[in-house]
C-alpha cells in the first residue's frame, strides 16, 4: 500500500520537493481511495458531508453546478497535483458541499483525512501554504470561466473548446470522446443547445457526429463560426 500512495503523492511536488518529515507525516495519514464507495461516479452531491481530501495521482475530479432545469456550468477539474477547495472546505470547516464532484473512471487516489490536514498543517508551513495556494488558483479560474460565459457567445465558446481538444488527440484523424451532456456542463449551455450547435456544424462539414465521439472535417469550417453573423438588415 505505502509503494502505491508513495507513486500517487509524488504527483505533488509538495510531496516531491518536501522533507522526510512531511513525506511521512503524509504517508502516514493517507489511505488508498476506494473507487467502489462511489455511487454512479458520484465523489460528492450538494449537501454531502465529507471527512477526507482527494489526492490524485491520475484520472481526475470534475466539479460543477446545476440547476432545477437540468442546466449546468463547470467550475473547475481536479487533476494529478491538485486538490479540491471544496472538498478541503468541506473537510476542515465540516460544511456540506456546494456543488457536485464525478470522478473519472480511472481515477486513482489516495485520501487524507481530517485529522491529517489538521496535523499536516499545524506542523508544516509548506502545506499550509499549499492548501492556501490551491484555493487562490482554483478561485480565479471560477472567476475567469464565469466572465467568459457572460461575455462571450455560445458558439465562440463551444468552438473554443471543440479546437482545444481536438489539438489535444493523438489519432490520424482528430478526435474528441465527450457526450452532449459533457460539452454543454464545459460550455455552460444547455444540452439541446449543444446539440443543435454540433448538428450545424455536421451540415456545414465542419465536424462528423458519432455516439459518444466528434470527428474533425474541415478546421476552417469549423472556425467560421465563430465570426459574427450578419443581420438581415446588413445583408440587404
Amino acid at each position: 500500500m505505502q509503494d502505491i500512495a508513495d507513486r500517487i503523492l509524488r504527483e505533488y511536488s509538495l510531496y516531491r520537493d518536501g522533507s522526510t518529515e512531511l513525506r511521512n507525516g503524509l504517508l502516514e495519514h493517507v489511505r488508498l481511495f476506494d473507487s467502489k464507495a462511489l455511487k454512479d461516479g458520484h465523489l460528492f452531491r450538494v449537501g454531502d458531508r465529507s471527512d477526507s481530501i482527494c489526492l490524485i495521482g491520475s484520472g481526475n475530479i470534475r466539479v460543477y453546478v446545476s440547476g432545477v432545469s437540468g442546466r449546468g456550468v463547470l467550475l473547475y477539474n481536479v487533476r494529478a497535483g491538485e486538490i479540491c477547495p471544496i472538498n478541503m472546505r468541506m473537510v476542515l470547516a465540516r460544511t456540506v458541499a456546494l456543488a457536485h464532484a464525478d470522478a473519472s473512471a480511472d481515477l486513482n487516489a489516495v485520501v487524507l483525512n481530517r485529522a491529517g490536514v489538521r496535523d499536516l498543517s499545524t506542523r508544516f508551513g509548506e502545506f499550509h501554504h499549499f492548501v492556501q495556494q490551491s484555493v487562490a488558483e482554483r478561485f480565479e479560474e471560477i472567476i475567469v470561466r464565469i466572465s467568459d460565459i457572460t461575455t462571450r457567445s455560445v458558439d465562440h465558446r463551444l468552438v473554443d473548446l471543440l479546437l482545444e481538444e481536438f489539438d489535444k488527440s493523438e489519432a490520424e484523424r482528430p478526435t474528441i470522446k465527450m457526450t452532449n451532456d459533457d460539452i454543454a456542463l464545459a460550455v455552460g449551455t444547455a444540452r439541446e443547445v449543444v446539440n443543435r450547435k454540433l448538428h450545424e456544424l455536421e451540415r456545414l462539414g465542419a465536424l462528423k457526429l458519432g455516439r459518444g465521439r466528434i470527428w474533425l472535417e474541415d478546421r476552417t469550417a469549423l472556425k467560421a463560426m465563430m465570426k459574427p453573423r450578419r443581420s438581415i438588415a446588413e445583408a440587404s
